[in-house]
């Protein structure tokens, strides 16, 4: 065999350099250009969750979390699942598998950012 096809310590040692290199890389990719598309309304997760796009046609009675004077203050873009500024029109959401989510909207795991 040639020596350049020998898996030794060093060149064992390079190969991982360059794959922990181009793994380096692909994380630096801001998670704005990774999600794909919106979440609609009728998907089953987002049924199930309770998302709306429009925080104000939220079903009170069904999703009571979202009544009240404090659930009146409840949106997408103050849920600390958000992972866009609260300007934002759409942004990610960690619950949707990083989808798109609007910032008006509304779901059941809403959580307020600390």
């Amino acid at each position: 065999m040639k020596r350049e096809q020998l898996i030794n310590r060093r060149n064992f040692l390079k190969m991982g350099i360059k794959a922990s290199g181009g793994a380096l890389a692909l994380s630096a990719i801001p998670i704005h250009l990774v999600a794909a598309d919106e979440v609609t309304e009728d998907e089953p997760l987002a049924q199930a969750m309770g998302y709306s796009a429009d925080a104000a046609t939220v079903d009170t009675a069904k999703f009571p979390k979202r009544a009240g004077e404090a659930g009146a203050n409840q949106f997408c873009y103050n849920c600390a699942l958000y992972a866009g500024a609260a300007d934002a029109e759409l942004a990610p959401c960690s619950i949707f598998q990083n989808r798109l989510v609007r910032g008006a909207g509304w779901c059941n795991a809403w959580v307020a950012k600390s």
